[in-house]
């Protein structure tokens, strides 16, 4: 018992509970009781006060109501925000939907009064010519054509009355002019008899009208005249005069006929103006025309609303030298508001200023307008939401008015229904469903936390009442070793004698350690071959006290070889790690082990070696110069982002512990704190550098190699190391274009020194149009060391897949006939078709299954394709490459990256390995080929198609020129204007690179792609519709694709009974053919969609490059004021957008199409893997891109200009944008410089 005696700490007896709740009896146990055991022990406090406990107590209980009352603020902090943000929703939708509104408004009133002055300038030509045509001397003309040129131009124009005045200059044509106008007055019963025709009253009625006006026909005045109180008068003065003359509509009373317009002083101050300035003029705005100049037949109409006179000369020739008439035409103000959509839309306020204080007012909705007033009438509440802008600046404008020298001002506002259209209940309703969630949340809690709370206090009852008996029989050393020791009582038994407290206490620790180590080998597999190892001789180990360890790792790996096949990532593993271990055999380095992509070696061990830190140091140098040329030579098989492969080095010297580690794959291991720290300097080191720790460079220096080390400015952190000082070792190498492949090197002209992306010219895009350069060589001095290698593996994959038409036609026998000629004038006839966008088809008819062909088709890699079509190959994906400009992201590394995307889809859309799997003796049946064809839709039947599909990706941004194709329909740039405004960029990249091809300098690699009209036509159809499939933004095409989609994949699936029967005839039902070249075509353009967004899809390191590659492309475009948009601003939330609406629903779609297997599962995780780790670390990246790329562009932004003798204001932070605000906008700017094709604010649709 004197163990028990023994004083205790509190350590001893940290769980408490009541001494009332054990005490078991001493007289039978030797165990003594609690009361018992405390007053023997003296210190020992036996129970915790009962002050400890209330105040866990009382902690825990605060805590609690910290937390309800921390969820209840939650709660009304949610319901805040989320009210808050819901109605400043329904404001942002608001003010879109006006700005939309009013901007149409703008277009359209400014498009119709220029349209206005262009056919009336062509009207006032035609009279010209005809009065020219006719040998008619003016004023003494009058058109026959007139009724007929004036209602084709009133119907294009909407305009009111038109006259003609001719100019009558003094008395004595003042005189001729009264002899002439009453013998040609007849031309009132000719313009009456014209409009007679164009009405829709019966013939009886008009034929009375008619007649009633003839009686008028003699009321014409004889002579030029001016209306007086009197009446009608004489002009007496020497001129000019102005006389009125043929008017459309046709007068019905014609006394206003030879009215002196001149008489009007008003009228009199345009036609001064027209006569000064040569040009036409708008008057302003007046709400009772003149008499003269009211419409004849239409008086009743629309005379109360405002109106203006347009006056226009017409002149003797083309010389423009002498004025001869005018034309008058009355302009009402209210069809030029009208929109173009049928739909109402909600009313705006059009306020019309004019003069400088003189205002109206229309209100517009849709396509209805109403006149208000000559006022301004809209509501004042509105103000802040008005839009201002003058009109038509190219119309002059003369003030008949006393608001001379103002300008005609147009203000927009929103109306209270427009307003209340986009104001509702939802953000209340929402927000109380969102409160109302909360608080139901907060219950569950309340009552899971009740019930935890109860299941816990019985849970402590017992175990404070077992712990409580342990903590009063052994002291807190012993105890914890007791804890899993239950069988030790059962086994062991004290046998008499009683020993000293701390001996006895020493002699249980042993045999606590020694039941442990028992209890260990009788639960471990061998027993005690378990722990001594199972060998008769000792471990083969030694300590080596002088060692140099290196740590080489591969840096991107690991997001290169996820786009990569299996046999890729060994083929770089394994070129690379024998480049290094014969580089370790010649410098006598020992090669420890390769996990992964980390190779290991070591020197000084085996055998002891002096100068072990210089011979490490030399290693490592020839090892990361090999590297370097070895990614650079590889990047020709393995394809785009090999060469941006690095390599990371870290090399530490010191005492390492090394021998066999026997068992089951035994090996040479090395152990101590040397190997952990080289690891450490390893993985903080930079790529395509050497990182050396602080003992290794004093070894290299004393070994004479200081001038080779430099000092890193700053301390390296390495776990468990704390602060490491280390050095750089500097890698001796070759010209710089030929190491290139550094992290810091300029990237093909596009990226400088610090990584930025910079614009630089390409002189070469047209080379291979505009030269006569038969030969790769001329092209090739063009092209960066870079492009050439990614051209190389271009021509390796495309000749790979021209091997597999040539197999493939060759199985089918001979052709029946030569089509060399027939081909060449299908070519020219192809070539002419500069849409191509109409050449894309619903269903694209591939070749049905010959299962003949299948079994005498020879393996492709037999074939050898002759030496000139691999060199007009090379000759051509050298000229495609020389076409794509220096963009960061359309590059011809972004076609390549492409083209490797497609490249591997199509190795997995083969399911011969599916089929085996089921089926191992399935490629021994008959029937084998038939299984592919019909789950691949006829695809992997088709090299040509494969093919074609290759091909497209290569060349589909061919010329790209960095903007979307809304940017040059805006700019209205040549190629906007030569494919219609539609899929530009897409349809140019699709035309030159079929032109190139079409050279006489390609025909023989032409001839073996295809070699019947057939072949080439269906060539043609695929190239058009996987190269039109990356325009994901064309409503035609995305209309045809949704319909394709529904028809395919929708609707009932056909039975594979039903498609083919391999042992039955090869004649297939019309309707089967269609429905499966309807999923194959689906196949290939999502196939093509998805590799032009593949970088989305791979590794977040790939994904983050291109990223950053299109944010420069799109910053550099904004810089260059042709993006309407800083991509800064919304680049977050437009990433999240892109991936929900289209990037994963495209993934998902791959999947659907049930062809791609676990490809389409490996694109589907990594978009929404990327897509969680982008709205975990999206802010701070597209930080570090915006003071990458737009530091220059907001530090402009940002400058405040001081007021003078004020202090400078410090300027307001930005606005914080809310996440879903004009996402859809931000995303289709996204997609637009990915895909080239979208414009800014259209609905991104995955079809």
């Amino acid at each position: 018992m004197e163990q028990a005696r023994r004083p205790t700490s509190s350590k001893d007896t940290d769980q408490t509970l009541d001494t009332e709740v054990y005490q078991p009896n001493t007289t039978g146990g030797g165990i003594p009781a609690v009361g018992e055991s405390q007053s023997d022990n003296g210190s020992d406090p036996g129970v915790v006060p009962m002050n400890e406990n209330e105040f866990e107590r009382t902690a825990i209980r605060c805590f609690r109501y910290f937390i309800i009352v921390l969820m209840l603020s939650a709660t009304i902090a949610a319901g805040v925000a989320s009210y808050n943000y819901l109605h400043g929703e329904e404001g942002r939708d608001f003010q879109k939907e006006f700005d939309i509104v009013a901007d149409d408004i703008r277009l359209l009133s400014s498009d119709r009064l220029d349209a206005f002055r262009a056919d009336f300038r062509s009207l006032s030509w035609t009279i010209t010519g005809l009065a020219k045509s006719s040998n008619a001397t003016w004023p003494f003309y009058t058109d026959v054509n007139f009724p007929v040129i004036v209602s084709n131009f009133r119907k294009t124009t909407g305009t009111g009355m038109i006259a003609l005045s001719p100019i009558v200059h003094n008395i004595v044509e003042q005189f001729q002019w009264t002899n002439y106008s009453q013998t040609h007055q007849g031309w009132i019963q000719d313009h009456l008899d014209f409009q007679a025709k164009k009405t829709t009253i019966a013939a009886e009625e008009e034929n009375v009208v008619f007649n009633n006006n003839n009686n008028e026909m003699d009321d014409i005045y004889p002579g030029i005249f001016r209306w007086t109180d009197q009446g009608r008068v004489r002009e007496d003065g020497v001129g000019p005069f102005l006389p009125l003359w043929q008017m459309m509509d046709a007068p019905q009373d014609p006394s206003n006929i030879n009215l002196n317009l001149l008489s009007d002083d008003a009228y009199k101050q345009v036609f001064d103006a027209v006569l000064a300035q040569k040009s036409p003029i708008m008057t302003d705005i007046f709400d009772d025309m003149l008499p003269e100049l009211k419409e004849s037949n239409n008086e009743d109409e629309e005379e109360d609303l405002p109106m203006s006179l347009f006056v226009h000369p017409v002149y003797q020739d083309v010389t423009q030298q002498q004025i001869v008439a005018i034309l008058t035409a009355s302009i009402v103000w209210s069809p030029l508001f009208v929109l173009a959509s049928d739909e109402a839309t909600p009313p705006v306020d059009v306020v019309i200023e004019e003069g400088c204080d003189r205002k109206l007012t229309f209100q517009v909705t849709g396509p209805n307008v109403e006149f208000k007033g000559y006022e301004d009438l809209h509501d004042p509440a509105y103000d802040g939401y008005e839009t201002s802008f003058d009109l038509a600046h190219s119309i002059r404008t003369h003030y008949v008015t006393e608001f001379e020298g103002c300008e005609h001002g147009i203000s927009i506002y929103p109306t209270k229904g427009f307003w209340d259209q986009y104001h509702t209940t939802a953000p209340a309703s929402t927000t109380g469903i969102i409160v109302g969630a909360f608080l139901f949340m907060c219950i569950i809690f309340y009552l899971y936390d009740a019930a935890v709370h109860m299941r816990q206090k019985r849970i402590l009852r017992v175990a404070s009442q077992s712990e409580k008996i342990l903590s009063v029989l052994y002291p807190k050393t012993i105890r914890d070793r007791l804890f899993g020791m239950e069988d030790k009582a059962e086994e062991e038994q004290p046998k008499g004698g009683k020993k000293g407290g701390r001996k006895r206490l020493n002699d249980d620790l042993i045999k606590a350690t020694k039941y442990q180590l028992k209890q260990y080998m009788k639960s471990s597999p061998g027993q005690l071959d378990g722990v001594t190892g199972g060998f008769d001789s000792k471990p083969i180990a030694d300590l080596f006290l002088d060692a140099t360890v290196l740590f080489a790792d591969i840096s991107g790996f690991t997001a290169w070889s996820s786009v990569r096949e299996p046999t890729q990532v060994f083929t770089l593993l394994e070129s690379v790690y024998r480049a290094f271990d014969v580089i370790a055999r010649r410098r006598k380095v020992f090669k420890v082990e390769t996990v992964g992509d980390c190779y290991v070696a070591v020197t000084g061990l085996p055998e002891p070696t002096k100068d072990h830190a210089r011979i490490m140091a030399l290693f490592a140098k020839e090892c990361v110069t090999r590297f370097e040329e070895l990614v650079g030579m590889l990047e020709t098989t393995l394809g785009p982002d090999t060469g941006d492969l690095g390599i990371r080095v870290g090399i530490h010297s010191g005492p390492v512990t090394a021998g066999v580690l026997r068992g089951d794959k035994s090996r040479f291991q090395l152990f101590g704190d040397t190997v952990n720290t080289a690891s450490r300097v390893e993985s903080t080191g930079k790529r395509n550098m050497i990182h050396v720790s602080e003992e290794t460079a004093f070894l290299l220096t004393a070994a004479g190699m200081q001038d080779q080390l430099k000092r890193r400015e700053e301390l390296v952190s390495a776990k468990g190391k704390g602060k490491l000082l280390t050095f750089w070792l500097k890698v001796d190498r070759k010209e710089p274009e030929q190491s290139e492949y550094m992290h810091n090197r300029p990237h093909d002209g596009f990226q400088n020194g610090d990584g930025a992306f910079v614009n630089k010219p390409t002189n070469y895009n047209n080379t291979c149009l505009n030269t006569d350069a038969s030969n790769y060589e001329a092209i090739e001095e063009m092209l960066s060391p870079r492009v050439r290698r990614l051209c190389q593996w271009n021509v390796d994959i495309l000749a790979r897949h021209l091997k597999q038409i040539v197999a493939h036609r060759d199985a089918q026998g001979p052709m029946n006939q030569n089509y060399n000629e027939e081909l060449s004038r299908r070519e020219v006839s192809i070539c002419r078709q500069m849409d191509v966008l109409d050449e894309v088809v619903e269903i694209i008819p591939l070749p049905g299954f010959d299962p003949n062909v299948y079994k005498r088709q020879k393996d492709p890699n037999d074939i050898e394709l002759p030496e000139v079509v691999m060199k007009q190959i090379r000759l051509y994906v050298a000229c495609i490459a020389a076409m794509y400009h220096d963009n960061p992201f359309h590059n011809f590394e972004h076609a390549s990256h492409v083209m490797m995307s497609v490249s591997k889809l199509l190795s997995r859309i083969v399911a011969a390995d599916d089929i085996l799997n089921e089926d191992e003796n399935a490629a021994e049946a008959n029937d084998f080929g038939w299984s592919i064809h019909d789950h691949t839709y006829g695809i992997t039947s088709d090299p040509m198609t494969q093919f074609s599909v290759i091909l497209a990706a290569m060349v589909h941004d061919v010329d790209h020129t960095g903007v979307s194709n809304a940017q040059l329909v805006n700019e209205n740039h040549r190629l906007a204007a030569m494919f219609d405004n539609k899929s530009i960029a897409e349809q140019n990249s699709m035309v030159l690179a079929w032109d190139i091809l079409m050279d006489s300098r390609f025909h023989d690699f032409r001839r073996t792609i295809y070699a019947a009209p057939f072949e080439l036509d269906r060539f043609r159809q695929l190239m058009g519709n996987t190269v039109m499939a990356t325009d994901i933004m064309d409503k035609e095409l995305q209309a045809l694709r949704r319909n394709r989609w529904d028809k395919a994949f929708n609707s009932v699936n056909i039975t594979n009974d039903s498609i083919v029967d391999p042992h039955a005839s090869m004649v297939v039902p019309e309707g089967t053919k269609d429905k499966v070249n309807r999923k194959a075509t689906i196949v290939i353009e999502h196939l093509i969609q998805a590799s032009d967004v593949a970088h989305t899809m791979q590794h977040w390191h790939i994904y983050q490059k291109w990223n950053e590659r299109l944010f420069a492309e799109m910053a550099l475009a904004y810089k260059a004021g042709r993006l309407g948009f800083n991509p800064a601003e919304k680049w977050y939330q437009g990433e999240i957008g892109f991936y929900d609406h289209y990037i994963i629903p495209l993934a998902k779609k791959l999947k659907d199409c049930g062809v791609f297997g676990v490809a389409s599962d490996e694109y589907l995780n990594y978009a929404m893997e990327n897509r969680q780790e982008w709205e975990e670390k999206g802010h701070g990246f597209v930080a570090e891109l915006t003071a990458k790329y737009m530091g220059d562009v907001q530090k402009e932004e940002e400058k405040v200009e001081p007021q003078p003798d004020k202090p400078t204001a410090i300027a307001a932070p930005p606005a914080k944008t809310d996440e879903t605000g004009s996402v859809t906008s931000q995303v289709s700017e996204a997609i637009s410089a990915m895909s080239g094709s979208v414009g800014s604010g259209t609905q991104v649709e995955i079809v």
